[in-house]
């Protein structure tokens, strides 16, 4: 057996220490081995009762859903402190002078800079909240055979490679997807357009910090790590999949860029289940993020309608056709 097949090829699920006879694994509800596929394994468990509806319902989406309002509640609460603390000052600076402290608040709140500044803050907080309690409720509690798993199953420059073409694929399929919103509703797009750009105005540092690096960060720990583990509990892993994607459409609260992260959502999800770690999918995320400076630097052909299905096109036979070597290598392997 080769020990150096990617997470995405048919053997993912079968590793064995080099010179250990080849095991006969049986697999839990989540796709996880629960006996003989890796050493060292906690024994097989007894099989639960499937959940019912109402526990789906209510253990599965209604916890996920105050999941992700605890992950929006915390960036909401840093906001509100740090616009309280000039709305004080002002307050201050003219006693009683409602009519002056709401002008100079709204100014306040107008200026790139502090928007620039306060998502900066907001999302480093949630970031931090949310890495340190998928670590408390999973990380430290992670069994040594998925480390083990991680490291040689994952960590492979193949799996590299299929990460980074497939980031760029969905990227240009959200621009893809964006321009059909454009052309439906021109207004909606042009709002959402206005908008994103309050968020950073020209601060690209502010937009690096915020974006690339820390956001998803946050979002990956809440939607493909606490969600998406909560629901595995319920649902099986395509519906899992689907959920966790839908949410996590839902949790940036605008239905443009509700919908065009819906595919970013689920094969983000699928990277997260087949890699069982969180890692992947923010180096991904991360990397989606940041496509945006990329593409601001390329010819504008590259900013095209035509040119986005061209990328998407070769994008995805470019993973087909990895995804079909690796499993070949596999089949050879065994």
């Amino acid at each position: 057996m080769n020990d150096k097949q990617g997470v995405f090829s048919g053997e993912m699920e079968t590793y064995v220490q080099p010179g250990q006879p080849t095991p006969s694994p049986q697999f839990g509800q989540q796709g996880y081995p629960l006996q003989g596929a890796y050493p060292q394994q906690p024994p097989m468990q007894p099989l639960e009762k499937k959940p019912t509806i109402a526990g789906k319902i209510f253990g599965g989406i209604a916890l996920s859903f105050v999941i992700m309002m605890l992950a929006m509640g915390v960036q909401f609460v840093v906001a509100v402190v740090m616009m309280i603390v000039p709305a004080f000052q002002y307050a201050i600076q003219a006693p009683g002078d409602v009519a002056y402290v709401t002008r100079k608040l709204t100014e306040t709140i107008q200026d790139e800079n502090f928007m620039a500044n306060l998502t900066v803050i907001a999302t480093a907080v949630s970031a931090v909240v949310m890495l340190f309690l998928y670590w408390i409720i999973y990380g430290r509690k992670k069994p040594q055979y998925e480390k083990q798993y991680f490291r040689e199953k994952v960590l492979t420059e193949k799996n590299a490679l299929m990460f980074v073409i497939t980031t760029v694929g969905l990227y240009f399929l959200a621009l893809l997807i964006s321009e059909v919103i454009g052309f439906i509703s021109p207004d909606t797009m042009e709002a959402y357009n206005e908008m994103m750009d309050m968020a950073f105005g020209d601060n690209i540092m502010a937009m690096v910090l915020a974006a690339v690096l820390l956001a998803p960060i946050s979002e990956e720990c809440v939607m493909r790590g606490l969600i998406l583990k909560n629901l595995q509990n319920y649902f099986s892993v395509p519906a899992v999949i689907i959920i966790q994607a839908i949410l996590f459409g839902i949790f940036h609260m605008n239905w443009v860029q509700g919908i065009y992260v819906l595919p970013v959502g689920a094969v983000l999800g699928f990277v997260a289940v087949k890699s069982k770690s969180v890692l992947p999918s923010i180096v991904m995320h991360m990397l989606y993020n940041s496509m945006s400076l990329v593409v601001g630097l390329l010819p504008a052909f590259c900013q095209t309608a035509w040119f986005y299905v061209i990328a998407v096109a070769v994008c995805t036979a470019a993973v087909w056709l990895i995804w079909k070597r690796m499993d070949k290598a596999a089949e050879r392997a065994v």
